[in-house]
């Protein structure tokens, strides 16, 4: 079976943004392409219009309602869409021809998240790392998003920063899918803050739900890979912290670390955090083993 094409590619957003005005006929030639990209990226228009039951008109119409010029265009992206959807498999690939040890192998790994720690301290911009903390300092509410991967980071920041800060603290974007998140979302304003986290390949809902909030004037903070992360065009304040993992699609290691060192510069700014922590150790103190 051919793989999936995967929702983070640009074809399958394109896909995605004019699915609902489709006609039925494009419809089959859209639903042919999403579950079998790899056959479609070798078909002539004919063969696609054959296999897919639409007319070769139709698909033509298709691939122009989709922004592209020609059948010719289409295929070409269609083909860069499946290398990216394919490249973890490329990587790991690479990664299993070299022979190495459980153990070099887990040490690698290691090395591997701290040179994305050491990047991360690198790319670190003050006015941006200032302006965030501040941000979360004087917010009303606190929209955290993240799925996948970043749903772990995610959970992470909400408890740390509800510890810290007298906003309410909302986990908007969990396991409960985009319309659970959008109904938390629906409120924000300028007062409010999102906090947003993605790795590649990069969440589709993230991205529209940031994009929602800055229509709605709420100012977003992302934590992400890299300057050609979507996110970065639309936050405020980006944060980054690369994800590179030779055999994995990303690695979590240096978000989790920059999540840890943003809760971190909260609790120093903040003037009652002692008083906080007191209270927190003081209503735990029979949970812990002496």
């Amino acid at each position: 079976m051919s793989p999936v094409l995967k929702a983070t590619t640009d074809l399958a957003n394109r896909i995605a943004k004019v699915y609902p005005s489709l006609s039925n006929g494009h419809r089959k030639a859209a639903d042919f392409v999403l579950q079998n990209p790899l056959d479609s990226a070798t078909m002539t228009i004919d063969r696609l219009a054959e296999k897919s039951g639409a007319s070769t008109a139709t698909v033509t119409r298709f691939v122009r309602a989709l922004g592209y010029g020609n059948y010719g265009e289409f295929r070409t992206a269609l083909s860069d869409a499946l290398k990216l959807a394919m490249a973890p498999v490329a990587s790991m690939v690479d990664a299993r021809s070299v022979a190495a040890s459980p153990y070099a192998t887990l040490a690698g790994a290691l090395k591997d998240g701290a040179a994305n720690i050491e990047e991360a301290i690198a790319g670190l911009d003050e006015a941006t790392v200032t302006g965030a903390v501040a941000a979360l300092l004087k917010a009303q509410r606190i929209f955290v998003i993240g799925t996948g991967a970043s749903h772990h980071v995610a959970s992470f920041l909400e408890d740390g920063l509800a510890l810290y800060l007298d906003a309410d603290v909302i986990f908007a974007a969990s396991r409960g899918g985009p319309a659970h998140a959008m109904r938390h979302m629906l409120s924000a304003g300028p007062d409010d803050l999102v906090i947003a986290i993605s790795m590649p390949r990069y969440s589709r809902t993230t991205v529209e739900l940031c994009n929602f909030a800055r229509k709605r004037g709420t100012p977003v903070l992302a934590l992400t890979d890299a300057l050609t992360s979507p996110l970065a065009l639309i936050a405020d304040f980006p944060l980054f912290a690369p994800a590179r993992n030779r055999l994995l699609p990303n690695s979590p290691s240096a978000i989790f670390a920059l999540a840890d060192a943003l809760v971190t510069a909260v609790a120093r700014e903040r003037p009652d955090a002692v008083e906080a922590l007191k209270g927190l150790s003081e209503s735990l103190l029979w949970t812990f083993h002496q």
